[in-house]
């Protein structure tokens, strides 16, 4: 019979215990991938497919890959002179609006420069991420690229060591047959035409 008053103290002081150690433990913040993208790195919010042929100046019809998509074009940042058939990176704003047209098959070039020699030198951007150098003579190795929100992302990284790989993200400030113009406010990266266009995978349409 003396031992259930013991019991009882000792069982009270547990729990206060419990409840203090719970008070000051940090609480864990779990993000999901999604979360963690947007925190870490910017995430890509643009939609992907092709030109559909009823696409008009104001109504932009894309063909994905499983599903058909209108945009209104209000305003929009076209990049490139798409056309039907062109695959192209929309970046949405608002209710079916595209705020940003790239045209991918525009990107699929020979870009660089020529020296004294009329040499060119440069890259070459194909389908699948992947990137060609072209009489390299900087030592730089190119690894990939990538479109994200419609900013051009390559990576690479200087020749010397083959571990210090290098993410720019530049925004194409200009994209004709002829002119390639990436960089930012500071600074700019000017390529022309230095060979013929590089045929993309086969297009997927949707009638």
């Amino acid at each position: 019979m003396r031992r259930l008053p013991f019991l009882m103290v000792l069982l009270l002081v547990l729990a206060m215990t419990y409840s203090c150690d719970r008070f000051r433990q940090p609480k864990l913040i779990i993000f999901d991938t999604i979360c963690t993208d947007t925190l870490i790195g910017e995430a890509d919010q643009a939609i992907y497919g092709t030109i559909g042929d009823k696409s008009t100046m104001q109504t932009l019809i894309l063909y994905t890959y499983d599903d058909t998509m209108v945009f209104r074009l209000v305003n929009p940042q076209i990049i490139g002179r798409y056309t039907v058939g062109d695959r192209v990176a929309v970046v949405p704003c608002g209710e079916a609006m595209a705020n940003r047209v790239v045209d991918i098959t525009s990107l699929m070039q020979e870009w660089g420069t020529r020296d004294s020699l009329k040499v060119p030198h440069g890259f070459a951007i194909e389908a699948d991420g992947k990137i060609r150098a072209i009489n390299n003579n900087t030592g730089r190795l190119y690894h990939g690229w990538e479109l994200v929100n419609g900013r051009f992302v390559i990576n690479h990284n200087n020749g010397k060591a083959r571990t210090d790989t290098i993410s720019d993200t530049m925004d194409i400030l200009k994209l004709t047959p002829d002119s390639f113009v990436i960089g930012d406010s500071i600074h700019a990266l000017r390529y022309g035409c230095i060979g013929e266009k590089i045929s993309t995978s086969k297009k997927k349409r949707r009638r």
